[in-house]
């Protein structure tokens, strides 16, 4: 992930790797481990957004501390074996159903009503 780009997300690769114990230089070597955190991170971002809000404030500690979880623990439960699958990663993946059923009902509105206003 390049350096630039971590302003923009809650976390950082390190901040992750030290959050779960790892070595940064040992998930570095790894790519499979290191694509797997990265596409988490870029995850907790997007979680975020549609939980707080598009402008969540990243550099607050409680919005850290939050992507830290959702990245640890669907990191732990990534295999999503239903009988194993924690109650935080099932309130995650539940929370995660009704902000894209909002977004997409929030745009269907915004297109009726452009529709609307056009017609």
């Amino acid at each position: 992930m390049p350096e630039n780009n971590t302003s923009t997300l809650p976390v950082s690769l390190q901040e992750v790797c030290d959050y779960m114990g790892f070595l940064k230089e040992e998930v570095e070597q790894d790519e499979v481990v290191k694509r797997n955190i990265e596409r988490l991170i870029k995850f907790s971002d997007t979680y975020l957004k549609g939980a707080v809000s598009k402008k969540y404030p990243k550099d607050d500690e409680r919005a850290k501390q939050i992507a830290l979880l959702v990245i640890s623990d669907l990191y732990d439960y990534r295999e999503m074996d239903a009988k194993n699958i924690s109650n935080t990663t099932k309130k995650i993946l539940y929370d995660i159903e009704w902000q894209l059923k909002l977004e997409l009902m929030k745009d269907d509105n915004e297109q009726t009503s452009q529709n609307t206003e056009i017609g």
